[in-house]
């Protein structure tokens, strides 16, 4: 799903502007010159120490990492512990294949749909239509384009661009894309838990309505100027380590062995909040439950790596686990 979203913007930011269909000189958008001046270190004060659950029956051993899609280069997030498991497993299983050729023909399917898709804008309250736009401009995408993007998309890329404009986090320095590099190299079997192609089905098939009203409702709470504002997070403790870095705060927590639970910020006062943590956290635990159950069946020593959000919080897959019978121990 990363390579489908992401797949989405790079055609947004392909696709000619209307200053540029015009032949007016195009204009370097804020979140652009962010990026050009960020150039800040990482400072990791601690050794990190990611939390790792483990699995096991008599002849199968299953780790369970939880992971953060996207990082920083230079992030430090390996520890001895983990090295030592990535070198003793024989798998690595990831959520989904950036490579699905299902999840391809769903972009392509997608793009060219956008043309015939209602702009989102319009269904807004009409002091919030401009705020709509002012968004996507600020992430540097073609108005045309981006006001018909499924607005749980243009949501998903605009926390994704500003997450890299803010950290430098890339999927490239992610955990995922990182351990795939070293299973690969050392001839390992690389599998999925699941379709990326049918979680974004799952996604889309929400009821958009739901999200128009929610997202009606915080572009009024908006001021339409400060993008920060439109991003702000929730304050961390100024004694912890991740205080010093805020845009970092869940990274340097989860690096340190926090638990990182998603489940509140997507849940919020929404009822579109309470769909969307099902769909993407409950409904998908539940099926990878039943999923490592039947891979308990195989013997071997594999490694699961998914989102750090999927082993945290009262519904984790540990506990979709816990419910089949199945008791998992932390590590660390």
């Amino acid at each position: 799903m990363k390579a489908l979203i992401a797949g989405l913007l790079l055609a947004a930011l392909a696709a000619p502007s209307a200053a540029a269909a015009q032949g007016k000189p195009a204009t370097s958008s804020p979140a652009a010159t962010v990026e050009a001046g960020r150039a800040s270190a990482i400072v990791q004060d601690y050794e990190p120490d990611p939390a790792i659950w483990l699995l096991r029956d008599e002849d199968t051993t299953i780790y369970l990492l939880g992971t953060i899609h996207v990082l920083p280069e230079g992030f430090r997030w390996r520890s001895p512990r983990l090295d030592g498991i990535v070198a003793q497993a024989d798998e690595l299983i990831v959520e989904s294949s950036d490579n699905e050729p299902a999840e391809a023909a769903m972009m392509a399917a997608l793009v060219k749909s956008l043309d015939k898709r209602p702009l989102v804008s319009k269904r807004l309250s009409p002091d919030n239509r401009s705020k709509w736009l002012a968004l996507g401009e600020n992430a540097g995408l073609p108005p045309e384009y981006f006001d018909r993007l499924p607005p749980l998309l243009a949501l998903f890329g605009l926390s994704t661009t500003a997450a890299g404009e803010a950290t430098g986090s890339r999927v490239e320095f992610g955990v995922e894309t990182v351990l795939e590099a070293d299973f690969g190299a050392a001839g390992k079997s690389i599998g999925t838990i699941e379709s990326g192609a049918a979680v974004l089905a799952s996604l889309l098939a929400i009821d958009e309505n739901l999200l128009i009203k929610e997202l009606d409702r915080e572009l009024s709470r908006w001021d339409g100027k400060s993008f920060e504002a439109w991003l702000s997070t929730v304050p961390v403790d100024a004694s912890d380590t991740a205080a010093r870095h805020p845009a970092l705060a869940d990274e340097h927590a989860w690096a340190q062995g926090g638990e990182i639970d998603v489940g509140p910020e997507l849940t919020g006062k929404s009822m579109f909040g309470r769909v969307l943590a099902k769909v993407l956290l409950d409904h998908r635990n539940r099926a990878w439950a039943g999923w490592l159950e039947q891979r308990l069946a195989a013997p071997g020593t594999v490694l699961v790596a998914v989102g750090a959000g999927h082993l945290a919080g009262a519904n984790s897959l540990q506990v979709m686990l816990a419910e089949r019978g199945l008791s998992t121990e932390r590590l660390n």
